[in-house]
Parts: C-alpha cells; sequence; structure tokens
C-alpha cells in the first residue's frame, strides 16, 4: 500500500500541487488550475526524508488542529523514495568520482546497535525483525513510519532544492526557495520543472552523509600514476564508493578510520584481502574481530609507498579505503546559491562574532542547542536543523528536536530570547574547552560527559515541560531500557552473533512485538550473553551474516 500511495503522489499533475511551475526547460509555464486558494496563515519547507524530516513532520501535524489551521506544510526531497541514508542506490553502475552516490549504502550495511534503542518512541519494527537488522528492514521501516502516520500526502519526491535565500532581516521576512523537480528516469539530468516559492520557516533535516571528507596527503598524485606494472590499478576511494568486498580479493588494502565504515570494511575485506591494514588515530584500537594490522596515521605518499606518522612504510598497497567521515556543507544554502551558511575550514569568526551561520565543514554556528539559527540576520525560528548531532539513535533524537522545532514555529515565545540562546551555546563550548575538547572540532559529535545523546535528548524535552509547551509527567524522554539497551550494543552484538550462528533466531524473537517486549528482549540476551562470557570468556567478534 505504501509503494501505491507514493506512486500516486509522483504522478499528480504540478497543477495538483496548487503552485505555479516555470518550466524553463520546455519553455513554457504550468499554472494551477481553478479558483486560487487563500494564501496559507504560516508556511514550512523541510527538506529531506530520512529520519530527521519525517520526525519534523509528523510533530508539525501532531499539534493541535487549531494551532496548526491554514499552514502549509511540505516535504522535498530528491531521491525516489523515503528513509535518507538507509535508501540504496537506483540499479545501475556507481558515478565514477568526483560525481558522488545517491547513498552511502553497502549491500552488506546492518546496523550496529540494537533495532529497539533506535526507534521512533511508541513505533516498533515489525515481528521477527533481526535485533541488528540489514539496511533494508531500516528503510522500510522509516516508510512504514510514514504510511501509518499519514505523513505521504505532505511528501514530494523527485523535488531537489537548489537554492534557499532569507528575503528580510532579524525580524521577520520570508524564504526565497528554488525547487527542481527531477526526472525520474534521469535525475541527474536536466529538472522537469523549475519551482519558485516562499516560506516563513525552512526545517534543513537532509542528514550529514553526503559530502565525503577526503584527507590531503602529500604524494598521492605521484603514488597512483605508479602502479607496477602487473599490479592492480592502484586507487584511493571513500568509503562513500565501496559496495562489496569482493573487490578488494588477493590485494593489499589500507582501511583508513575505525568509525563505522571503517569498522564494517575492515571486518569485511579483511576476509578476502591478501593483507588488510587499519590506519588508525593514537589511542584508537583495530575494529574488534577483524583480520587487519593496525597502522598508524598516514604522513605521506611516495611513488613507490605509503609512509606512515611512525616512519614505516608500504610498498606494495594495492587500494586505500577512506572511513574518514563527512563534511557539514549545504549548497542549497551555500554560494553561489545562497549567502545564508558560509563555508569557511580555517575560520576567524567564532559563535559570537559570526554574522552569518559559518561552517568549518566540523560544526555549523551559531547554532542554539544544534537547532536553531544565531546568525543575526534572521529570526531564530526562520530556520532549524534537525539531525545534526552524531553519535545518537537518530530516530528518537530527532523527535526530540523535532517537538522543540514544532512548538516554536507554533509559538516563537517557547524559544529564549536570542541573547540568552547565544549565552547557552557559549556556555556549552566554554564546558567542552574545560573538558580538554574543541568545541569547533568535536562540533556536532555528542562525545562530551556533558552532553550525552540521551542526557541532551531529555534535557530538550524537559525544557518544553518547564515552559509549559509539554504537560509535566514526572518520566524521563530516554526511557532506561533505551539507555542500558544502547550500552550495551557490543555485548547485544556479541549475543545476537551467538544466536545466529546456533540457529535460534527464530525463538528468541517470537512473540515480541510492543516496546516493553522488545526491552525485556534485550535484558534477557544481554543476562545470557554475560552468562556465557563468564564461563567461556569474551569471543572475538564477527561481522553478523544472515545468508
Amino acid at each position: 500500500m505504501f509503494h501505491l500511495t507514493r506512486l500516486a503522489l509522483l504522478l499528480l499533475p504540478a497543477a495538483a500541487l496548487g503552485q505555479e511551475y516555470s518550466n524553463e526547460h520546455a519553455g513554457q509555464t504550468v499554472l494551477a488550475s481553478g479558483v486560487p486558494e487563500p494564501p496559507p496563515s504560516k508556511s514550512i519547507i523541510i527538506i529531506g526524508a530520512g529520519s530527521g524530516g519525517l520526525a519534523i513532520l509528523k510533530t508539525l501535524l501532531d499539534l493541535p488542529a487549531e494551532v496548526r489551521e491554514g499552514w502549509d506544510v511540505v516535504l522535498y526531497d530528491q531521491k525516489r523514495g523515503l528513509g535518507g541514508l538507509w535508501l540504496p542506490d537506483p540499479p545501475g553502475p556507481l558515478p565514477n568520482p568526483p560525481a558522488l552516490p545517491e547513498s552511502p549504502v553497502y549491500p552488506l550495511l546492518h546496523t550496529n546497535t540494537p533495532h529497539p534503542t533506535m526507534t521512533y518512541p511508541n513505533f516498533t519494527y515489525p515481528p521477527l525483525t533481526p535485533l541488528f537488522p540489514s539496511h533494508e528492514y531500516v528503510q522500510q521501516y522509516h516508510a512504514d513510519y510514514a504510511a501509518h502516520y499519514g505523513l505521504l500526502p505532505h511528501i514530494r519526491l523527485h523535488h531537489r532544492v537548489a537554492a534557499a535565500n532569507w528575503i528580510g532581516d532579524e525580524e521577520s521576512g520570508k524564504w526565497d526557495i528554488e525547487v527542481h523537480e527531477l526526472n525520474p528516469a534521469a535525475p541527474r539530468g536536466e529538472p522537469l520543472r523549475v519551482e519558485k516559492r516562499s516560506f516563513d520557516h525552512l526545517v534543513v533535516a537532509n542528514g550529514h552523509n553526503h559530502y565525503p571528507h577526503v584527507p590531503e596527503w602529500n604524494g598521492t598524485e605521484g603514488w597512483l600514476a605508479n602502479t607496477p606494472a602487473g599490479a592492480p590499478q592502484r586507487e584511493i576511494l571513500h568509503s562513500i564508493y565501496y559496495r562489496l568486498p569482493e573487490r578488494y580479493t588477493g590485494r593489499t588494502v589500507i582501511i583508513v578510520g575505525a568509525g563505522g565504515s571503517g569498522r564494517d570494511a575492515s571486518l569485511q575485506v579483511g576476509k578476502v584481502a591478501r593483507v588488510a591494514y587499519q590506519s588508525l588515530t593514537p589511542g584508537t584500537d583495530p575494529t574488534p574481530g577483524a583480520n587487519v594490522v593496525p597502522k598508524p596515521r598516514i604522513s605521506h605518499f611516495t611513488n613507490t609507498s605509503v609512509v606512515f606518522e611512525d616512519g614505516t612504510s608500504l610498498s606494495d598497497v594495492d587500494a586505500l579505503i577512506l572511513g574518514t567521515g563527512y563534511e557539514f556543507r549545504i549548497p542549497f544554502l551555500s554560494a553561489p546559491h545562497s549567502s545564508v551558511l558560509a563555508i569557511d575550514p580555517a575560520p576567524t569568526h567564532n559563535s559570537t562574532t559570526a554574522r552569518t551561520l559559518v561552517s568549518n565543514l566540523r560544526y555549523i554556528f551559531p547554532l542554539y542547542r544544534h537547532i536553531f539559527s544565531l546568525a543575526p540576520a534572521l529570526p531564530p525560528t526562520a530556520l532549524a536543523f534537525v539531525g545534526l548531532p552524531v553519535l545518537v539513535a537518530n530516530c528518537p533524537s530527532d523527535l526530540a528536536q523535532s517537538l522543540l522545532v514544532a512548538h516554536a514555529i507554533a509559538n516563537a515565545s517557547v524559544l529564549p530570547s536570542r541573547e540568552e540562546m547565544l549565552a547557552d551555546l557559549v556556555k556549552r563550548e566554554d564546558t567542552l574547552r574545560a573538558e580538554g575538547l574543541d568545541p569547533y572540532y568535536v562540533g556536532h559529535r555528542l562525545i562530551s560527559p556533558s552532553e550525552t545523546d540521551h542526557d541532551y535528548q531529555d534535557d530538550v524535552v524537559e525544557y518544553l515541560k518547564r515552559v509549559g509547551a509539554l504537560p509535566q509527567d514526572g518520566r524521563k524522554y530516554v526511557e532506561e531500557w533505551r539507555r542500558v539497551g544502547r550500552a550495551d550494543s557490543r555485548l547485544l552484538y556479541r549475543a545476537w552473533e551467538r544466536v545466529v550462528h546456533i540457529g535460534q533466531q527464530r525463538k528468541w524473537l517470537e512473540g515480541v512485538e510492543t516496546e516493553g517486549q522488545w526491552a525485556d528482549l534485550l535484558t534477557r540476551l544481554a543476562e545470557w550473553q554475560r552468562a556465557y562470557e563468564e564461563e567461556h570468556g569474551v569471543p572475538a567478534e564477527k561481522y553478523i551474516s544472515y545468508e
């Protein structure tokens, strides 16, 4: 049913959307038919149909009908389906660098935390879902969420926001938005239509796994150009291009990084490579269970070798996989399309002196609670971000943020004054410095003891209760079982490996449907694994395979 509904939306004629379209490429203009509707009392554009976009769309629609009467809420996403980064590439070959794939998803990707801890509150995965599901389950979960809560009529797929400019000042104004309707058969080609619209509020929820961070080392061009005769062509590829480990069978590979993609590449490629090395920052351990040789950070390249910071070198390397993360870039807010967000990898301004929003590629500032723009050129509720925090359970975190955004859009007085919000931001940055962390390097990663992912969510929701936007119910937003389950992720991962190995998935999953039953499953599984490890020791982790 979901797919039929989505298809129906995609096949709606332009006029059915009630807006004027300029079709510059076909040389004609398509106008809405019928009597013009009165202008909305408030208009809101959301960009991105992943966990953040769906969360803010639902939260806005959950506001009382009398509050949102006359509102126009629309969500645009350039992809063909829902789920954000969990939606894999369309069929066909990957683009060659520097062109980017639509998605970083690879066929063997599955979650590294148990799915009950990742869900939107009160909306579980279906019965019998593996505890650490593959990406197909996660993408379908988002599609099911949108269908279940009636979000689809507000979503426009195959629509890319090309530019967003604020026309106004710090008190009032409008967003001037340019939207390109893409050709589903050729989404990278010329758009079918170009639409110009204005909105009161812009919510950016398009994620931060689009633009790969590729470190620069001296000598890479010479190394790439001097592949030894008879050897595979040397290559350096970011993990956004990684798909299957078989590409590296029998080759000598360096995997750079130990984050999510570096971890998975190490576990997968280590099985098939002649030798796999993992280049790590100081103090970082190699991926548990991976067949890799740890190496320090790369220093530079020569025509024949990869040289590391400890002075050692390797001359037989065929390929590098860069699990080096992504940069915070938002093209439709940045030059040449817009002047709202300045891209400056080495900024001279900080949160108190910046005249616009700034991204140093790790951190967008100044933002209140990683959400609201405090740039002096526009009102705080004009521009909000959902989903910037890193190292969080995205669905519950995005929903907590969305509650604050929705209530602030409905009533701007929910927020403190701009001066109070800026003081709160400066306090956060000062706290990080006192803990020995650089806030402009840490960015939106919630790694500080003073700002854990669960405490952050609780604080956002508790603030809404203090100001009367939500009822005081005496409960934390993040349930204790979510905290424990996420803290026990590694233990539960080893437990689920054992469950899969002995073929007992159905035995553990049968009859588990509600949140309470999933929470109980996590408790029982953790106790089972602890008892096993007390007797047998901690086993080496492997890569779970459901094949």
